[in-house]
């Protein structure tokens, strides 16, 4: 049976920094799940612990305080509407949420690929070859970490913001990485369990670029990992195409229900 395409797992506010859209409001996003027949929507703002070291300055303003004050979030009898956050991880390896903290989240979202900030890449390893390396330390570091992975996502693993300075340098940076690595990866994540993010626009890239996109994601099919869809929206208008993006990938990667992502099946 196909993947059913029922949820958006990695979605922002305007409480997130790089929105601060006043459309992209709760009661807005059900409205929209709710036009695209979704049973379930996480909201998943950019967050860091106060408790925790290593926050940025651009970080620094989105602790609990920020986040939930959003609270609480509608339902309605169609959709859930969970409350989630993106974390993130600085250069030292220092995870910004505590394990006491994730207990207040329903879903957890970890980027490790956010290799556009400063604070998360010493100067010295922005090489496109640095680039790749950290990719793959940055990943088994958290893969290593003592955490609740049946609710914890990884996010956007193919970004454009590995390598952001020009379009070509993200897919130049995966090429760089071998099967064997991605496989090692990724035998680790399904034995840990945690979620793997479909989120990228599958009409951005020509069918050549697809393969070098697709290639960790089947890699990771191959190795036994879950699945879930994640728009990171941050504006209504992104949403627009969302179940269009969502079934492409799907197709392409031949998902089944058996590929689906749980975030609720250890409990």
């Amino acid at each position: 049976m196909k993947y059913k395409i029922d949820h958006d797992l990695h979605i922002h506010s305007y409480l997130s920094t790089c929105s601060g859209d006043p459309d992209q409001n709760p009661e807005n996003l059900l409205r929209l799940a709710e036009r695209d027949g979704l049973s379930v929507l996480c909201l998943t703002d950019h967050f860091w612990d106060s408790d925790m070291p290593g926050a940025s300055e651009w970080y620094q303003p989105q602790n609990y305080k920020h986040v939930s004050q959003i609270l609480p979030l509608p339902q309605s009898e169609s959709v859930k509407f969970w409350f989630g956050c993106e974390t993130d991880l600085d250069k030292h390896m220092r995870l910004g949420i505590s394990k006491e903290r994730i207990n207040r989240f329903d879903f957890v979202i970890i980027p490790t690929t956010h290799l556009h900030m400063p604070d998360n890449i010493d100067v010295a390893d922005r090489t496109l070859g640095g680039r790749a390396q950290k990719y793959a330390e940055r990943l088994d570091g958290v893969l290593d970490m003592d955490l609740p992975f049946h609710k914890i996502g990884i996010a956007h693993l193919t970004t454009h913001l590995i390598a952001p300075d020009h379009f070509e340098d993200h897919l130049k940076v995966l090429e760089m990485i071998t099967d064997d690595t991605f496989r090692r990866l990724f035998e680790k994540a399904a034995q840990k369990g945690p979620g793997i993010e479909l989120n990228f626009h599958v009409s951005a890239y020509t069918p050549q670029q697809q393969e070098v996109i697709l290639r960790p994601y089947r890699i990771a099919k191959e190795c036994g990992c879950k699945f879930y869809f994640g728009s990171d929206a941050h504006h209504p208008s992104s949403l627009d195409d969302r179940l269009e993006n969502f079934t492409k990938i799907r197709d392409v990667l031949e998902l089944e229900e058996s590929d689906r992502f749980d975030p609720f099946i250890a409990k």
